[in-house]
């Protein structure tokens, strides 16, 4: 079975054009579009009869369903993208939001805050990542964790066979004592029916709220993706995600501008968010319309996916555009000092890159990732860099192992500053 990926928030429009380009979503320069003028013709007459009276679809100069005319605000955005992928599928459909919108995003969010309503960030609204505080944090405070898996859905979403016991392998590993040594009250597990994206909010709120500078802090999603939104994102499904009408899965999932909100306001100057996710055409098989008529997107089979690269999360996630780290070579298996690394920062961890799925396996009974990372951390006393560089090698041989030999996971990582090794088994008080 496969899993899941993660998406996003923008600094800018041109951004994610830039980096889409040379990833999942673009078609490689030169190549014949699929996209027909029947097809152009079909979505046209999907936004008449969905409400969508100004806008329209053409194509963009290499061959992909661009939106033109002009929108009521984001909402028929999101409907007129959705209904351009239900006709020739995520990879056909550009990811640059129309300029002629009435009434934006953050224009809506103002007036509802202004009339003393609660308004969260938009995509492409929240503020920028500053350098901050290069000033070294002291010895490790407190440790908090938050660690969701979500295997099954209250939609007809595909199941995940692991992704639950992938949680609780590793909130098992972080409140061992002999493991992560984190305090059993300050990791919070939500699982299945527990993990709605109200109650993963709430969640990441008490950790914003309790961590201080000192403190370490880590977040584990193991769920499935959406497809890639207007913006390129692709966000982590919850367990109440919905899907009909077909936008509500970007509305209604865990988006970047949730988790970029997080990482932005948390104190916390040791941050790990681990991220075993991405969007494969076979989550949504069973849902009726989600996806393209004839059951795959023109020239993608079930077996389409889309990971993240270390660059599109350091951009979109922590807005540090100088730094993406490729994976390293394996760690000779030297042993650390009691001490562990003592680096500090913000770093992202990717199960998959860009293209990518991340795949489960029936003989490791895990996400083939998240076992690999989790004996990595048991084998280097938690230290981050040495789990990952563990991990990464035993992931690409199990997947072509298992899935076939022109199969290729790759997991990723990046960071906002160059001395970010850290190790999460370090004692907290």
């Amino acid at each position: 079975m496969t899993k899941k990926s993660l998406g996003a928030v923008l600094a800018g429009v041109a951004s994610v054009a830039l980096l889409l380009g040379g990833e999942a979503g673009a078609q490689p320069v030169g190549r014949a579009s699929a996209v027909t003028a029947a097809h152009l013709s079909q979505i046209n007459t999907l936004f008449r009869t969905n409400g969508i009276l100004s806008g329209h679809a053409v194509l963009d100069r290499q061959g992909r369903v661009e939106l033109q005319g002009q929108f009521e605000n984001e909402r028929e955005v999101d409907r007129a993208f959705s209904l351009s992928q239900t006709v020739v599928g995520v990879r056909w459909v550009s990811p640059v939001t129309p300029a002629n919108i009435k009434v934006k995003a953050w224009e809506e969010c103002l007036a509802r805050l202004l009339g003393g309503e609660q308004c969260g960030p938009a995509a492409g609204t929240l503020p920028p990542v500053g350098p901050g505080d290069e000033t070294p944090p002291g010895p490790v405070a407190n440790k908090y964790a938050l660690v969701v898996g979500v295997g099954r859905f209250q939609a007809r979403i595909q199941t995940l066979q692991y992704a639950n016991k992938d949680a609780y392998d590793i909130y098992s590993y972080l409140v061992d004592p002999g493991g992560g040594n984190f305090k059993r009250e300050n990791v919070i597990l939500l699982r299945d029916e527990y993990a709605t994206r109200d109650a993963i909010v709430r969640a990441l709120d008490a950790i914003q709220r309790r961590a201080q500078a000192d403190d370490l802090v880590l977040l584990y999603f193991s769920s499935h993706g959406t497809p890639p939104d207007k913006y390129g994102g692709v966000h982590v499904v919850t367990y109440d995600s919905a899907v009909i009408p077909r936008e509500r899965i970007w509305q209604t999932s865990l988006t970047e501008g949730i988790l970029r909100d997080f990482i932005v306001k948390v104190q916390a100057r040791r941050l790990i968010v681990i991220l075993d996710a991405c969007y494969s055409n076979g989550a949504y098989n069973q849902v009726a319309g989600f996806l393209p008529q004839g059951g795959k997107s023109l020239e993608a089979g079930w077996d389409e996916g889309y990971g993240r690269s270390p660059r599109d999360m350091t951009d979109r996630l922590l807005g540090a555009k100088d730094l993406a780290l490729e994976p390293a070579a394996p760690v000779p298996g030297s042993p650390m000092s009691e001490a562990g690394p003592r680096g500090w920062g913000k770093v992202l961890i990717s199960a998959s890159n860009a293209g990518e799925r991340s795949w489960e396996s029936d003989r490791l009974r895990n996400s083939i990732f998240t076992r690999y990372l989790i004996e990595g951390f048991r084998g280097y006393q938690g230290a981050v860099k040495e789990a990952f560089d563990y991990a990464t090698p035993l992931v690409r041989q199990q997947v072509k192992r298992e899935k076939g030999p022109d199969i290729d996971q790759n997991p990723q990582i990046a960071a906002n500053r160059p001395d970010w090794n850290m190790s999460v088994s370090v004692s907290g008080q």
